[in-house]
């Protein structure tokens, strides 16, 4: 059964098991599905202290992250919490199998959860003003009830959540160029019609209010994929280098890396990106070819800035400057102008060459609110197994941050779909008309 655990920020590799880090993991996709509306509270966990203060009390009904509510064989019912702490209503399926039988039980579960959401409108409840309080025991049909004393509250008179999706899976590095030109490709280019507007762009690049697919969301993705290109053609000319495929994908992601981190994050750091790597730089660096890595590495990474400086614009050239141009929360500036500017550039460039990710929790220069960068790179050296390579692993996360239940299970079935596609080197647009049998 799989359940996520909340997770330490202080959380090291086991010296004593170094091959829990490093030890790979299957070719699978795995789901989540956050709602921002759906809360969650202890209502039958006992009457509270009666001297307890109205924050006493308040803290005594709520869930800590990764509290599991319910679950079954495919997908539990989790507690996330938002910015104050508050838990809302996180469901996460297991990892399914990149194969054709985990296809047929990702959409035996799309299945259920539908029906999870559809039954809202049945379950017994009470209203409390307007809110709709659901005892958790409610859901027993879904699965084994973990937490009894748990309830659902949400809006009255309309029960359906709107959800954030984020999905989790290896991407072979000679694919991720394709993945990211697919994605962000006009829409003129990819064949998606104005009515049909595929939910995986939506998903990764859309409005994060409307979901409609703004032409100058992707911009970035679309930039890398253009220099990059520019920049390998100039290094087949003056240097009589072809480098591989492989590394095209892994140059990709770092030049994407570098133009969203100069523009910056308007919520937390580890929102600043479409396409976040959870396996860090570091181990995608050491699976390059061999003399691939040496070329890079040497002189000081020399040979590998000057690459780098060749696919980003003028502006973005001094690698002197931090990663995070303006910090995070750009929002907020008069408080977080100066939050995660430890970081520069060169430092992450040349630092993952020699074995460390630098844009992590564990290794940032300035520990200083270094937990705000979470999940980057926080799998380490753990990668997927994808055809019997090594893949590093993504996860999909931010763009179109709404969508209702039905769009959200469709974006489930395309997304695998793309995956499946995409890893085996298949002709597809994001899976479109692609049957996995």
């Amino acid at each position: 059964m799989f359940v996520q655990k909340a997770k330490s920020s202080k959380r090291k590799p086991n010296s004593s098991r170094p091959d829990k880090w490093s030890r790979p993991i299957q070719a699978k996709v795995g789901f989540e599905f956050q709602s921002a509306v759906w809360m969650l509270r202890k209502c039958s966990a006992g009457p509270p202290e009666a001297d307890a203060t109205e924050e006493e009390q308040l803290a005594s009904s709520r869930y800590l992250k990764g509290h599991v509510l319910f679950e079954n064989a495919f997908w539990s019912a989790q507690t996330d919490v938002d910015e104050d702490r508050v838990p809302m209503l996180e469901l996460v399926t297991v990892p399914f199998e990149e194969s054709p039988e985990g296809f047929h039980y990702l959409r035996n579960a799309v299945r259920d959860i539908t029906a999870f959401f559809d039954y809202v409108f049945q379950a017994p409840h009470y209203v409390a003003g307007d809110k709709r309080i659901v005892a958790c025991e409610a859901f027993s049909r879904f699965g084994e009830i973990k937490s009894p004393e748990a309830c659902f509250i949400l809006p009255k008179d309309n029960p359906n959540p709107v959800l954030f999706p984020q999905a989790t899976a290896g991407i072979k590095l000679n694919k991720l160029n394709k993945l990211l030109r697919d994605i962000s490709a006009p829409l003129a280019e990819s064949g998606v019609s104005s009515v049909r507007k595929h939910l995986g762009r939506v998903y990764l690049f859309g409005d994060p209010v409307t979901g409609d697919f703004n032409e100058g969301a992707p911009i970035n993705g679309r930039y890398a994929v253009y220099m990059v290109d520019e920049a390998l053609g100039r290094v087949r000319e003056n240097w009589r280098i072809e480098l591989s495929d492989a590394f095209k994908g892994f140059l990709t992601q770092v030049v994407f890396y570098l133009l969203e981190g100069h523009r910056g994050s308007k919520i937390y750091a580890k929102g600043f990106i479409a396409l976040l790597a959870r396996t860090d730089f570091s181990r995608m660096f050491s699976l390059l070819p061999e003399s691939e890595k040496e070329f890079l590495a040497r002189n000081n990474a020399e040979a590998w800035l000057e690459i780098v400086r060749m696919a980003l614009p003028d502006s973005q050239k001094d690698f002197s400057q931090p990663f995070f141009a303006d910090g995070i929360f750009q929002d907020k500036p008069e408080i977080h102008r100066f939050i995660l500017k430890g970081l520069t550039k060169e430092q992450w460039l040349k630092e993952m060459t020699r074995g460390r990710d630098l844009l992590t929790e564990r290794n940032f220069p300035n520990r200083f609110r270094a937990y705000e960068l979470e999940s980057l790179g926080a799998m380490g050296d753990r990668t997927d197994t994808v055809l019997g390579e090594p893949a590093p692993v993504f996860e999909f996360r931010t763009g179109k941050k709404y969508m209702n239940a039905r769009e959200a299970m469709s974006y489930a079935v395309e997304t695998f779909k793309t995956i499946y596609a995409l890893n085996r080197g298949m002709d597809h647009y994001f899976g479109e008309l692609l049957d996995v049998l």
